[in-house]
């Protein structure tokens, strides 16, 4: 273990806006975000861990209640709404001064490897701890940047401009090589998020049992549990058809995609609970059932499969796009041009799809029904 003194700060201040849940607490694995920072820390020997809080600080406070470790130090930024830099200059300010250097570590970023930090710590050292030692994979710097304890204070004193950027621009850098992509992820987006999971060989959606017992959890209507099987077989027969999906995936984000059914805009809270619950890979196909990007679509995948498949089954049968078009519009008010043009727009994206599998898959409607009787 090396004899370099240093410290950590863990910045879990912010918004996570673009992935529209807090990102610090989702979980990586068995435990939250955060924690895999902290213990990822502790396991290359860092000393002194300052966590920066901000939004939702008091559901952080909770997880290191737990605990009451003396190694970790929470401290909470008032100004978290000014951006990153604030939370930095807020840690900074409880570092210990008998440090040599301080990582300094987005809370999302949890896919570095302590190997990684052990080995920036090293190079540190033989350079005799005066450059920002940074991780290189091909080219593309990545987190944690290893900072020299002499630039504490102007670091203190940086009156913010160009952000943490603009900080570190002019110091001596040491970039050093290291094969860890790791290093090169974060989750600022459920995509993001997946990709993090993945690499850490993580399951990134939900199995079957997963998804009904998540149902059950959540006292899900009868009717729309029932919705949900009747999509998941619809989709899984496409699929197995096509060969080249992964039909698991599509099964659980069939099943769940209406989890929350009974709130308001119920694919973005779907979304989010499924973050939450550390399923980002069904999260972002149950955020995208109800309408899909207008732009041409270029390839089938399981995201298209449930967007087609939950258009074609209604009320325990399966319909033909044209019908439910005219069902739907029925209901709504021959005045309300928007919400005609939406329907219009979501049901022709539908029958884009079902033109695709028929071209290419040779797929159509007495392919995707068990018997032609059942178009109604």
């Amino acid at each position: 273990m090396t004899l370099i003194k240093t410290a950590m700060i863990i910045l879990a201040a912010g918004l996570s806006q673009r992935m529209g849940v807090f990102k610090p607490l989702l979980p990586v694995g068995a435990i939250p975000a955060v924690l895999r920072c902290v213990s990822i820390a502790k396991s290359a020997g860092v000393g002194d861990i300052i966590i920066v809080t901000g939004n939702n600080s008091r559901e952080l406070e909770d997880v290191f209640s737990r605990d009451n470790d003396p190694q970790i130090h929470l401290v909470h930024n008032d100004g978290f709404r000014d951006g990153m830099f604030s939370s930095v200059h807020a840690g900074a300010r409880e570092l210990p001064r008998d440090i040599d250097g301080f990582f300094l570590l987005p809370s999302d970023c949890c896919a570095v490897s302590s190997d990684t930090l052990l080995t920036l710590t090293g190079e540190f050292d033989k350079t005799g701890k005066t450059s920002v030692t940074r991780p290189k994979l091909n080219g593309q710097r990545g987190h944690p940047p290893l900072i020299p304890a002499l630039y504490l204070d102007d670091l203190l004193s940086h009156n913010g401009e160009d952000g943490l950027k603009g900080f570190l621009r002019p110091l001596p850098t040491l970039e050093i090589e290291i094969n860890d992509p790791g290093f090169l992820l974060d989750m600022d987006s459920p995509e993001d998020y997946t990709n993090l999971l993945t690499h850490l060989g993580f399951p990134e959606y939900p199995d079957r049992a997963q998804s009904l017992a998540l149902l059950a959890e959540l006292n899900t209507p009868p009717d729309i549990i029932a919705h949900g099987e009747d999509v998941a077989k619809t989709a899984i027969k496409i699929a197995s058809a096509m060969g080249n999906l992964d039909v698991a995936l599509l099964e659980s984000a069939c099943l769940l995609h209406d989890i929350k059914r009974m709130e308001p805009l119920h694919e973005i809270a779907g979304m989010k609970l499924l973050l939450q619950k550390g399923y980002p890979k069904a999260a972002i196909l149950v955020r995208d059932h109800m309408d899909l990007p207008n732009e041409p679509i270029i390839e089938i995948t399981e995201r298209e499969l449930l967007y087609l498949a939950d258009k074609l089954c209604r009320r325990g049968k399966l319909v033909r796009l044209e019908d439910t078009l005219q069902k739907i519009l029925l209901q709504i008010p021959a005045d309300d041009t928007e919400a005609v043009e939406r329907v219009k727009r979501r049901i022709g994206k539908a029958q884009e799809i079902l033109d695709i599998l028929g071209s290419r898959y040779g797929i159509g409607y007495k392919d995707i029904l068990e018997r032609e009787e059942e178009i109604k």
